[in-house]
């Protein structure tokens, strides 16, 4: 979750400034145009808000992550996704070992479907 933290903000002015490459402002050997510079100004303008109310969002989501993952029921409904998945590919002919990995990685169900 903490990647999250790091990660929410670089993306967000990432895809506001990843705009520019489907503007045709990517880097080029030509110099930029009168009008390409001037939409190259306006998102940097636009952009440089935008980063410290993502960061503050993402500060706000983490900790009602946190709040929630650090509810004992929370814990109860996660052990209890984990061991039907188990026993469900297990009942699908995986092996135990199977079984195991694949539920090592899977991702927990998300709101934000991010995962």
């Amino acid at each position: 979750m903490r990647i999250r933290r790091l990660l929410f903000p670089t993306l967000v002015l990432g895809h506001v400034l990843g705009l520019m490459p489907a503007l045709g402002l990517a880097q080029s050997s030509a110099p930029p145009s009168a009008r390409e510079e001037n939409i190259r100004r306006m998102m940097e303008s636009t952009a440089s808000p935008v980063v410290p109310n993502a960061a503050r969002m993402a500060d706000a989501i983490l900790d009602a992550e946190l709040r929630f993952a650090e509810r004992p029921e929370t814990a109860a409904r996660i052990a209890s996704f984990k061991r039907n998945l188990f026993e469900a590919l297990v009942k699908k002919g995986f092996s135990a070992e199977q079984a195991l990995q694949i539920v090592l990685h899977t991702p927990l169900p998300s709101a934000a479907g991010d995962r």
